[in-house]
């Protein structure tokens, strides 16, 4: 996960995370907590760093282990390739690589809030892990995040 330095001055808290609150995630959540299930998932850890700052409000880094790199790789794919099922309609998503790691920079559609700050998601695969970092905040960008993951193993 994200070590607790890359995003100084918020509080920070760690714990477990399970196929069900994977599966909370996206919509049809049972459905997907099945393809966990089929896809390998073994054991995850999230990383929750939250408070006021000028760049982030709120970051999420977890690092999920699944019992082969296909299955982390499936993960990924499927993700990226349903990303309204995590954001919305009219939720974006291109390719990206760091550190040998693959998968998407997904950008969720905006709400009408009309102080809605972006969020968007770094979403890699490598070897039988997965990298996942969520960061939402009024100065956050795609470079932003680039450079965050980057620092993530």
């Amino acid at each position: 996960m994200l070590p607790p330095s890359a995003l100084p001055g918020l509080a920070v808290s760690t714990h477990a995370v399970t196929r069900a609150d994977l599966a909370s995630d996206v919509a049809g959540g049972a459905v997907f907590e099945r393809r966990l299930a089929a896809w390998g998932f073994a054991r995850g850890r999230e990383r929750d760093f939250q408070g006021e700052s000028r760049r982030i409000d709120r970051a999420v880094s977890r690092t999920l282990e699944f019992r082969t790199a296909a299955g982390a790789r499936a993960y990924v794919r499927y993700l990226g390739s349903h990303v309204a099922s995590l954001y919305g309609a009219g939720s974006t998503v291109r390719p990206l690589a760091s550190r040998g790691r693959t998968g998407y920079l997904a950008n969720a559609a905006a709400c009408a809030c009309h102080r809605a700050a972006p969020t968007l998601l770094a979403l890699l695969a490598r070897a039988r892990r997965v990298t996942w970092l969520e960061v939402n905040g009024g100065a956050v960008t795609p470079a932003a995040l680039v450079r965050l993951v980057a620092r993530a193993p």
